[in-house]
Formats: C-alpha cells, sequence, structure tokens
C-alpha cells in the first residue's frame, strides 16, 4: 500500500467515525435551531440505554457543575425531570477583515433539558448575541447585513447576516451535546 492510498485509507476512516460521533447535531436557522437530520423537529433526542431517568439527571448535574462557575445561578431544576440552563459564552468570530481579526461576542441561550430512562430530550434556545465591548444586539432576526452592522443573525428573508456568525453558534452548541454524551457514556469508564 502506497503512502497516497493509506492517506486515502485513513481520510475515509476518519470521516466515518466522524459521522457516527457527529450524528446528533442541531443547525439555526431562522426559526430557531432544528435537528440537522430532521428540520421539523426544533429537539434532539440523545439516546443512553440502559441508564435510568435518575442516573441522566444526576450525571448531567455533576456535567453541569462541572462546566459551568456558577451553576446554582444558571439553572432551574425539576429533581429527576428537566433542568434548563440561563447562561451566556464567549465566542470569537473571524472577522475576514483586512488582516482577519476576531470579534469577541457573548452568546446568550437557553438549554431545555428533559429526561426519561434511556433519553435525553435536549431542546436549546437563542436568546441573542451581544458585541463584547458595546451593547450592540444581534437577535435571531434582523434589519441590517453584517456589513451595515447587523443587527440579526438572519435577515427578513431568511438569509445568514453572517455565516460565519451562525457556524460560531452552532458550534457552541454542539460542543456542549457532544461533551454532555462524552460525560454520560464514560460511566461504564472504571478507570477515573
Amino acid at each position: 500500500m502506497t503512502l497516497v492510498d493509506m492517506t486515502k485509507f485513513f481520510f475515509v476512516l476518519l470521516m466515518v467515525c466522524s459521522v457516527h460521533t457527529f450524528g446528533q447535531t442541531l443547525k439555526i436557522t431562522p426559526n430557531g435551531f432544528v435537528d440537522r437530520r430532521d428540520s421539523s423537529k426544533k429537539y434532539i433526542i440523545l439516546d443512553f440505554p440502559n441508564i435510568s431517568k435518575r442516573e441522566l439527571f444526576k450525571e448531567t448535574i455533576k456535567y453541569i457543575n462541572a462546566n459551568y462557575e456558577h451553576p446554582e445561578e444558571i439553572t432551574n431544576l425539576l429533581n429527576d425531570e428537566q433542568i434548563v440552563i440561563t447562561d451566556f459564552e464567549l465566542i470569537k468570530v473571524n472577522a475576514g477583515f483586512l488582516g482577519g481579526g476576531s470579534i469577541d461576542l457573548q452568546y446568550y441561550y437557553k438549554y431545555d433539558l428533559q429526561f426519561k430512562d434511556g433519553k435525553i430530550r435536549f431542546d436549546p434556545k437563542f436568546d441573542f448575541l451581544k458585541y463584547w465591548d458595546s451593547n450592540t444586539i444581534i437577535s435571531l432576526i434582523g434589519e441590517r447585513s453584517f456589513a451595515a452592522g447587523a443587527t440579526g443573525l438572519f435577515n427578513r428573508k431568511g438569509k445568514a447576516t453572517n455565516d460565519k456568525m451562525v457556524q460560531a453558534v452552532e458550534d457552541k452548541t454542539n460542543a456542549f451535546i457532544q461533551s454532555l454524551k462524552e460525560r454520560i457514556n464514560s460511566l461504564n469508564d472504571s478507570n477515573w
């Protein structure tokens, strides 16, 4: 097998593994978040066979406690049923202007997690983006384009005002999903 053949083989293997790993993802649209595979759903279901509702709830609380600075201030709980996280996180968006600096934005969101035996329903809500160094707000739908100082992630016709902002919001939300899944799937790992 030549080096080129080996490179192609590993690339295909990487693509196959990536599809399995990131199979449950969301995308942001002018109507909010939707399941990338079924845009009629504004949520995704994370499957964890053979893990009880109570255990899923407990492990999600542990995940939140480990990953948020003041979890008691940003969460609302309905024991063993629901966790709602209302918070913001810093995201960087490559501006692509003259030399390509980045823009710091605060991404405000709400994540609603509901629990059943073997399942978590993850229903995110985009609240808004805010420029780090000003009070300028970017809502889901706005009037102007990004170049004119965006007021929305999407314009009134449903077109993204800045693809990089859309991607940054999707990446941050999907990273939460992936990280939570890894945490819960690691329950079977006794080497800690």
